[in-house]
């Protein structure tokens, strides 16, 4: 395998895991009623969380990019079995979606 392509697809995991990681902030942020209710102090929560996120995502973009391994390939390092369970619990909703609407884009 070339090292441009080994590059890439480690590239390619930490992009996927940074926008799996940013779902939370994302749900957080879209929750007017509670926003409404606790204004400043929910606002801080949001902030928190965001910044959390960031720090999570830039630490997952160094340890792939620093290894040139992908995610799973990664996580089944650190306990092995693990970056198949990653690997399904990532996959399992879309594959879900797909099949339970029987949608032809997946």
């Amino acid at each position: 395998m070339s090292e441009k392509k080994k590059s890439s697809g480690a590239l390619l995991g930490a992009a996927f895991l940074m926008a799996t990681s940013a779902i939370g902030p994302g749900f957080l942020t879209q929750t007017a009623t509670f926003t409404g209710q606790y204004k400043a102090s929910f606002g801080f929560v949001i902030l928190v969380s965001i910044i959390l996120s960031a720090v999570a995502q830039l630490n997952i973009w160094r340890v792939l990019c620093t290894t040139g391994l992908r995610g799973q390939d990664v996580a089944n390092k650190v306990l092995p079995g693990l970056g198949y369970f990653v690997s399904f619990m990532v996959d399992a909703p879309f594959s879900f979606f797909c099949s339970y609407y029987n949608t032809d884009s997946c």
